[in-house]
């Protein structure tokens, strides 16, 4: 275990995982992190087990909330949302260097009591087994 004065500099890995499509039926859009501190985003990774069918799009994005936003009127941290349609089974990442988050530095940041939030979009009825992994980065120590 790292001691509190090295610890903040470590990357922040936070997780989602939505077995059954009832589950994102219920509650499509969801807060994953409230922070603390101050965070830019550094990847985003999804995979789902079973595709999106509706005729609409069916996406993801992930999105920055601040005061009482709701997920969708929130700022997209990506240059492209995820297709909930594209091949099962299949690991998509989103990092600066291959162009998959936004190239607007302030859009990439969390502020303390910013939000996190997963945004999906279109009819999700047949979708489900989705997974993502968010990697944070501290770019000011917390205060303990």
């Amino acid at each position: 275990m790292l001691p509190k004065a090295a610890a903040w500099h470590a990357p922040l890995v936070l997780t989602f995982a939505a077995g059954p499509n009832a589950a994102l039926l219920t509650l499509p859009d969801v807060t994953l992190f409230i922070a603390d501190t101050d965070y830019e985003l550094l990847s985003v990774a999804e995979v789902h087990e079973v595709l999106g069918t509706n005729g609409s799009a069916v996406t993801l994005d992930i999105k920055k909330c601040t005061g009482v936003q709701a997920a969708a009127l929130g700022t997209t941290m990506l240059a492209s949302t995820f297709d909930l349609k594209a091949t099962v089974q299949t690991v998509v990442s989103k990092t600066l260097s291959n162009a998959g988050l936004t190239a607007t530095a302030a859009d990439r940041r969390l502020a303390a009591g910013n939000r996190l939030a997963l945004d999906f979009t279109g009819t999700l009825t047949a979708l489900a087994g989705v997974n993502v992994t968010v990697v944070l980065k501290r770019v000011r120590r917390p205060a303990y």
